[in-house]
């Protein structure tokens, strides 16, 4: 079921002393925001990307926010989380909330688009996912199999229409979704908190309570490699835009680099980032590359928005503003914008410098 548009979404442009945020009149039951500003080529402020302000708060989940991703065309962000509604904003003007889904019956955990961007895949703690037509806002397929709550929906990159699922019933579960049911079921032995496709959808990737990451082979559906290197539960998975590395986001506070292309040889975890917390929560803190692969972002406990250079291993972002952990963060696919979501119940739009 959708709705257009969300009477409680709201959005503020969280700027310098340059540019100051102003409420109109409550007209229709909508709220809306007005920007009032100088000319930041006069006072120069250098602006990168295509946002309205270079930082945009949207406010209108009523619970935890714990999941968000933009469009593969970069005009669309979708968020989730505890209150069971899946927000679609517009990127760009004042980032109206143009439609919101609901159906779910437990909360949003997380949120997937498929690569034309024209469905939206969701994942719930209800143990269904759910794969949305974002045009007609309905959903046109529910995923019925598993058993307890899926904390991650992943689409292959290309070729068939397939997403795979990884669920809290120790198993994940990939879906033709031109069929009724599972096409796989890869069981394991802990909760499983991560699953995704190799680029060329030879390989799964799996994580669990268990430390380790597991590579399936697709066709015999057997574990062939073991990554193992994290000292607590992973959290999260990430493939590289080139498909030959996997970011892996744990409960050990580190970011770990996985060299996955076929044939190597040696150590497979090449590089590792410190400085992001996890916390006593336990929440399935995200972590994702920027397109160029030359950064990479995970959530954060602490509340700040963390990015690190890929190359130097540095942090070179840690972004206030949050008032509860960062549950995802995600990188525009043409732009240097970040998106963030948290536990605040607040989502934040902002720009950095790319140089």
């Amino acid at each position: 079921m959708a709705k257009r548009p969300n009477p409680e979404g709201d959005v503020t442009q969280v700027v310098s002393k340059e540019l100051v945020a102003v409420k109109k009149q409550k007209t229709g039951g909508d709220k809306e925001s007005a920007l009032i500003t100088a000319d930041l080529s006069e006072i120069g402020v250098k602006r990168t990307s295509g946002l309205s302000s270079p930082s945009m708060l949207l406010t209108g989940h009523e619970r935890e926010v714990m999941t968000t991703k933009i469009s593969p065309n970069g005009k669309v962000l979708a968020s989730g989380g505890y209150d069971r509604k899946i927000f679609l904003w517009q990127v760009y003007g004042n980032c109206k909330n143009h439609m919101v889904f609901e159906g779910h019956k437990g909360p949003i955990l997380h949120l997937s688009w498929k690569i034309d961007g024209s469905q939206l895949y969701s994942a719930s703690a209800d143990a269904f996912g759910a794969v949305w037509d974002v045009e007609e806002g309905v959903r046109v397929k529910k995923l019925r199999g598993h058993a307890d709550p899926i904390n991650c929906i992943s689409p292959l990159r290309r070729g068939s229409p397939l997403v795979v699922t990884a669920s809290d019933d120790q198993t994940a579960r990939v879906w033709d979704l031109r069929c009724r049911a599972a096409v796989k079921v890869l069981r394991t032995s802990t909760p499983t908190t991560s699953a995704l496709f190799s680029d060329d959808g030879s390989q799964v990737f799996t994580t669990g309570a268990d430390e380790d990451i597991k590579v399936w082979d697709f066709r015999t559906d057997e574990v062939v490699l073991t990554l193992d290197g994290h000292r607590d539960m992973v959290t999260d998975l990430s493939l590289s835009p080139d498909g030959s590395y996997l970011l892996s986001n744990a409960m050990d506070n580190q970011l770990r680099v996985w060299d996955v292309r076929p044939f190597v040889s040696g150590e497979r975890c090449v590089k590792l980032f410190e400085g992001h917390q996890h916390n006593y929560e336990k929440n399935l803190l995200k972590c994702s590359w920027s397109p160029d692969g030359s950064k990479v972002t995970a959530g954060s406990s602490d509340g700040f928005v963390y990015v690190w250079d890929t190359t130097s291993r540095q942090i070179i972002y840690k972004l206030p503003g949050h008032g509860g952990s960062v549950n995802e963060v995600c990188f525009h696919p043409q732009e240097p914008i970040i998106a963030s979501c948290s536990s605040d119940k607040k989502i934040y739009l902002g720009e950095f410098d790319n140089e």
